[in-house]
């Protein structure tokens, strides 16, 4: 759930008065997210977060020192007619800005998401031969299929239920080898009654980690419960949140394995700005 909450490097938030569309103006004396802390036992880990001229979100920052070296990553969303288009990001490694993903609409639905690589090693990033293929029924995702034509016996599935507006579980489908598709692991999800603090900034969060569904959902989770495909529970992820008014402070997270049995905690902190 490390990655699935935060995305770490690449999560961003703002909290409003009022909830706005991706590309829209907000009003002065709304407090914006400038910077996460994943505080941990060898020091803590910052993300800063920066803001477009009409206080869209733009990008996510971070940076540390590996062997005497300043290594960075930054990422954020490509608008477009006040929808995310993609997502772009660079790094110490390639400090050019290139996409990592783009998606394609069918009215405010995304239902495709073509993936960038850099098939020469030259730096130069085009649309690769994987995509991502989504379902919708009711305006709600229940399924994805991640697609590549130039391996079409490695492909995978991801089937989702609902409970009203939240998500309720994810099964993850595999097929290998010409075998017709088998289930790997299911997720259930259980929720708080507070309005997920994710939708702030509208569908960034879960454009820029599509797996986490999570991000789809009306409030914030707080248990997510792993089970492998004989329906065993192999991991138990647990969520406390602290607000301050309507500002999220912190978030305390604990990781419990079965196998071998072992857990492990961590804190992320919030700090903000007004405008």
């Amino acid at each position: 759930m490390r990655k699935t909450l935060l995305g770490l490097t690449a999560m961003t938030l703002f909290f409003a008065a009022c909830n706005k569309d991706d590309n829209d103006d907000t009003t002065p004396g709304t407090y914006y997210l400038s910077k996460f802390i994943q505080v941990g036992e060898d020091g803590n880990d910052t993300t800063l977060i920066s803001y477009n001229e009409n206080n869209t979100f733009k990008e996510t920052y971070s940076s540390g020192m590996n062997n005497g070296q300043l290594e960075f990553y930054e990422a954020g969303p490509v608008y477009e007619g006040g929808k995310i288009i993609a997502v772009q990001q660079r790094s110490s490694l390639n400090p050019v800005s290139h996409y990592t993903k783009s998606f394609v609409y069918t009215g405010d639905l995304v239902t495709k998401v073509n993936y960038y690589w850099d098939n020469n090693q030259d730096g130069q990033y085009e649309v690769g031969p994987a995509f991502d293929s989504l379902v919708y029924v009711a305006g709600k995702l229940t399924e994805l299929w991640a697609l590549n034509p130039d391996q079409p016996d490695n492909q995978n599935k991801y089937l989702l239920t609902w409970e009203g507006n939240n998500v309720k579980t994810c099964s993850l489908y595999f097929k290998h080898s010409g075998n017709d598709f088998i289930l790997e692991s299911v997720n259930k999800y259980t929720y708080d009654n507070k309005p997920g603090y994710q939708h702030l900034i509208g569908s960034y969060l879960w454009l820029d980690d599509l797996t986490s569904f999570e991000y789809l959902s009306a409030n914030n989770v707080t248990k997510e419960e792993y089970f492998n495909n004989n329906d065993v529970l192999g991991s138990t992820y647990t969520h406390a949140y602290t607000y301050e008014g309507n500002l999220l402070k912190t978030i305390d997270t604990e990781e419990a394995f079965t196998d071998p049995v072992r857990s492990e905690t961590y804190k992320i902190k919030f700090e903000y700005i007004t405008k």
